[in-house]
């Protein structure tokens, strides 16, 4: 019987890629979340947050060998934490995990799903098999605490082509997204095996983390933390392999090792195939994604208020956006498809230089001049901060130089701060299909109004937040190619 449905769950998902754009119970967030080398400062993620992951989080975790360096990374990580390294100061075995988060410890269930993501339809199954049926929380009716489920990858990805990715892995993954709304399925890319930027390994690599970023999905980047050193050298230009060597002889993990005090810098744990260093980096951003999983929030460098693309002439297009605010913002690189969905490519060489802090009102601008015989265009801007975060915001699409410009104007709502009832308003100057949402600091969805053909003119939309928490919330409201963005504060 589950053959069957797995197999009428194969036959659907395909066109699941192509109606993502609509409204599904999927779980939505306003980005995505990419956990990548620039997520391993152990440092920087705040004691509550540690607390608030284990105090919510229940993971199930099914990898094979290269998987476990997360793992044996993270049992690492706990003595090496209450000996004060990386100069720590925390309470003890803050870091332990254990299969059901006994004596105070994160719940993360290592193994719970047998073999590992490569083997397609096995990991579906086993998915399936381990979590039951949805239950009507969203979640499965044998593990219905579990609301993480983690897969890694072996070798396979390397042999996967792009449409064996779609349909060995992006399209099953989408599917249970949508039979479990209430978990959160995290995405993961393949190990490095020594082919580097040439290599299919990268292209598929690069598929789903394009993939992840296009579609607001939740990505842990195992490859991209393989390719950089702690100090930020890049290594994946280099063909750089699972055990952290490069052409050249080199090895950028026992370089670094032998370059730093064990024990103060580093720890020495098990480590798949590989170096210490590298399953230390791996637990270092398994954290910061429990953490961010359970609304831990790094500060956003900046706060959106504004974005456009539009023609000025036959092949030029200008993107505009606008800032309220900065903190600690490097700058801005533009991403283009000629899909809403996939396909986004960087099309900035060099970095487009933010204010780093204002609190003032900034506009950008960048030219992308672009042959016109597809007007079916579209942009994200991403945003990289000082510390090498990225945030993406978008995506915001091209109208046809024949098509009436469109001037809307999202304002700060009121009052403001609010409990528990405010009034968005919004400004229009011509009649057309607007969409108003509201997202939690977690990324999730929580209000989505679409209105077609609107009529001009000013636009109050009361939202009555009585069954949130006290927090900052973020409406959005896109009308053609124009997005603009509020910060919403509840204080009860």
């Amino acid at each position: 019987m589950k053959t069957n449905i797995l197999n009428k769950h194969i036959v659907s998902a395909l066109a699941i890629l192509l109606i993502l754009l609509f409204h599904t119970h999927i779980k939505s967030y306003a980005q995505a979340t990419i956990i990548d080398h620039a997520c391993t400062d152990i440092t920087q993620i705040p004691e509550s947050a540690i607390n608030q992951a284990k105090a919510t989080l229940h993971i199930a975790y099914g990898h094979t060998s290269h998987g476990s360096q997360i793992t044996t990374g993270m049992t690492g990580l706990v003595s090496f934490a209450n000996n004060s390294g990386r100069g720590l100061s925390l309470p003890a075995n803050i870091f332990a995990w254990n299969n059901g988060g006994t004596n105070g410890a994160l719940d993360l269930h290592d193994y719970a799903m047998g073999g590992d993501v490569g083997y397609y339809p096995d990991w579906v199954n086993n998915t399936r098999n381990y979590l039951g049926e949805p239950n009507q929380e969203g979640r499965g009716s044998n593990q219905p605490d579990v609301n993480v489920i983690i897969w890694s990858w072996c070798g396979q990805a390397a042999s996967r082509t792009e449409q064996s990715m779609i349909d060995t892995y992006l399209a099953p993954m989408t599917q249970l997204e949508l039979d479990y709304p209430n978990i959160t399925f995290v995405y993961m890319t393949g190990h490095a095996d020594g082919s580097g930027e040439s290599g299919n390994l990268h292209l598929r690599n690069q598929q789903i983390r394009n993939y992840c970023i296009a579609n607001n999905k939740v990505l842990y980047d195992f490859y991209d933390i393989e390719c950089y050193d702690p100090d930020g050298t890049y290594f994946g230009d280099k063909n750089v392999t699972d055990a952290c060597g490069y052409t050249g002889g080199g090895n950028w993990a026992i370089e670094w090792q032998n370059a730093h005090t064990e024990g103060i810098d580093w720890y020495n744990c098990s480590s798949a195939h590989s170096q210490p260093l590298n399953a230390n980096r791996k637990a270092y951003a398994a954290w910061w994604l429990w953490a961010t999983l359970a609304g831990w929030s790094t500060a956003t460098p900046v706060d959106m208020c504004h974005i456009s693309a539009h023609i000025v002439q036959n092949n030029e297009i200008r993107i505009i956006w606008q800032t309220e605010s900065e903190k600690n913002c490097a700058g801005f690189h533009i991403w283009r498809s000629s899909d809403q969905k996939t396909g986004f490519e960087r099309i900035t060489t060099n970095l487009i230089p933010g204010h780093t802090n204002s609190t003032t009102r900034n506009e950008y601008n960048y030219s992308d001049c672009y042959p016109f015989s597809n007007h079916n265009l579209w942009y994200k801007i991403e945003e990289l901060a000082t510390t090498g975060q990225s945030t993406f915001y978008g995506p915001i699409k091209v109208q046809a130089s024949t098509s009436t410009p469109v001037f809307c104007r999202l304002l700060q709502n009121y009052p403001n701060p609010f409990n528990p009832i405010t009034t968005i308003q919004y400004n229009l100057s011509v009649f057309v299909n607007i969409e108003l949402s509201i997202f939690d600091m977690k990324g999730e969805m929580i209000v989505s109004k679409f209105i077609a053909n609107q009529e001009p003119g000013i636009h109050l939309y009361e939202w009555n937040a009585s069954e949130y928490p006290s927090g900052v919330y973020l409406a959005r409201l896109t009308a053609k190619n124009y997005m603009e963005m509020k910060k919403l504060i509840l204080l009860k």
